[in-house]
């Protein structure tokens, strides 16, 4: 996340360009290695354990150094230190325009003040941000008054980032009783409090989703493709509703709808968070104790 949010920032101030971005991102693909292997590397795990691992997250909303601890294969202390010899994220950012001659860090902390600034963040909320965690990056990115629909939209992002592009930005999300699209799909989740989750595009915006989790090159946004969105909705409610379950909460995904000819979605009040997604900008809607209409 770090990359692309602290990269468009650059890019709006005319520092790179978006293709140097994408040459960042690369570095730091090349540089920074998975927690897994360093933990295989380390003989702290067995490549079996890492590989069971790795299938346990598409089935639970945790980080691979949480399962390792839940499972019994590694200490917290153990993570940490994994987490140590992986790297800062904000540091490997700084490294790798460093390393392409684009900037040095010193310059890119002038700039980061800047963009505090404009952004009227704490010196605290800087450091969240650094972290690239996404449970204390979004909050930086939501309305004061959405905390409720933060275990919610934390679940989207994870799971985007694992299943589609690890590169996933969230903008300022905001509320609304409206969101005007061409096409989108939407699941509803039963239970005390009901929650709607919908992936809402215009244009061609939600095929690069699609073929990507539905592993097939689609052409277009049509039922096949939103068919593919869809699943990967039921797949983000499946492991919220398990998280839900946790805390002796039931809740029951109902089927997900689909169509790629809409005018919008239509609610009392839902949360709008756009995520820019391998270049595409979408908007992920989420309502909580409301309904959510798309017509």
């Amino acid at each position: 996340m770090i990359s692309k949010i602290l990269g468009n920032y650059l890019i709006s101030k005319g520092k790179i360009t978006s293709e140097q971005l994408d040459d960042v991102i690369e570095e730091i693909t090349r540089v920074r290695v998975k927690l897994g292997l360093i933990a295989v590397a380390e003989g702290m795990i067995t490549q079996e354990q890492a590989d069971k691992i790795n299938r346990l997250q598409a089935v639970m909303d945790r980080r691979f150094g949480d399962i390792a601890v839940i499972k019994g294969y590694l200490t917290q202390k153990q993570v940490d230190e994994l987490l140590r010899l992986q790297g800062n994220p904000y540091l490997a950012f700084a490294q790798a325009l460093e390393n392409l001659n684009l900037m040095k860090i010193t310059e890119l902390d002038d700039i980061m003040r800047e963009y505090q600034a404009e952004n009227e963040f704490t010196n605290s909320s800087m450091e969240d941000l650094k972290s690239d965690d996404v449970d204390r990056v979004l909050p930086l990115f939501l309305p004061t008054d959405a905390a409720e629909y933060l275990d919610m939209a934390g679940v989207v992002l994870r799971t985007m980032m694992r299943c589609v592009d690890n590169n996933v930005m969230p903008m300022k999300a905001y509320f609304d009783k409206q969101y005007l699209a061409d096409n989108g799909a939407m699941q509803l989740v039963e239970g005390e409090r009901p929650v709607t989750c919908a992936f809402a595009g215009n244009g061609q915006a939600l095929l690069p989703i699609a073929s990507c989790f539905g592993h097939e090159a689609f052409e277009k946004v049509d039922e096949d493709a939103l068919d593919a969105v869809a699943e990967l909705i039921n797949c983000i409610n499946g492991l919220y509703a398990s998280d839900m379950s946790q805390q002796r909460i039931e809740m029951e995904l109902c089927p997900p709808e689909f169509s790629d000819s809409i005018s919008g979605f239509y609610s009392g009040k839902m949360l709008v968070l756009p995520l820019e997604v391998c270049g595409e900008t979408i908007r992920v809607l989420i309502t909580i104790g409301d309904s959510l209409e798309m017509r």
